[in-house]
């Protein structure tokens, strides 16, 4: 049986939105904070909009600028190692589905050893990012999509799929799992999930 895990990133893997956290590399913390908190209490619309606004604070920002400000505090939640730890050793297929950027995500995804990772894909010029538009984005539903683009790869096998996130944003991308999680939920989407947990290592309880 394929075992599939899905994850929102930012807010669920992590203590802070890390798009907030590298915006502080230019001063604009607030600025993305203000943003992202009206779009995953459900009061903005236009997701990808409001992503262009913020990944476009990140202009003239490097890779190595990233990586020094990735490196200089853990923001992963408490219980993020041992999880993902557990879910390689069971030969878990792991997914995070984002909105932040790629440079963060691989980040993480080279340090837990993530299967795959999606996130918004800035155009990047000798290291330097140099901004981002609306068409680098498949639709609104971009983290579903590519969740499901994944999965489909399994079509013909047996499989069961997990999937775990914290605002309204993820509640397209949960409808994919079999086995629903919140973590600290935000808009309603505790009306959509199967189980609400306090610690991220609580879910190895719930693992085949």
């Amino acid at each position: 049986m394929k075992k599939i895990f899905i994850f929102d990133f930012d807010g669920t893997l992590t203590t802070q939105d890390m798009l907030d956290e590298v915006c502080d590399i230019v001063g604009k913390k607030k600025e993305s904070k203000k943003i992202n908190d009206e779009v995953i209490n459900g009061r903005k619309d236009g997701v990808i909009t409001a992503l262009c606004a913020r990944v476009n604070f990140l202009k003239g920002v490097t890779n190595k600028e990233i990586e020094e400000k990735l490196g200089k505090k853990n923001y992963l939640r408490n219980g993020v190692v041992e999880l993902f730890k557990v879910l390689n050793e069971k030969g878990y297929i792991t997914i995070i589905s984002s909105g932040s950027i790629l440079p963060v995500l691989k980040y993480y995804q080279e340090l837990l050893n993530i299967t795959y990772v999606f996130g918004s894909d800035p155009d990047i010029v000798d290291g330097v990012i140099t901004g981002i538009n609306e068409s680098k984005y498949k639709s609104e539903n971009f983290k579903y999509e590519n969740c499901l683009n994944i999965i489909e790869k399994f079509k013909d096998d047996e499989k069961i799929i997990y999937g775990i996130g914290d605002s309204a944003v993820d509640i397209k991308m949960l409808s994919l799992a079999d086995k629903k999680f919140a973590i600290d939920p935000k808009g309603n989407l505790d009306k959509h999930v199967d189980h609400i947990i306090n610690d991220i290592s609580d879910l190895i309880e719930y693992l085949d």
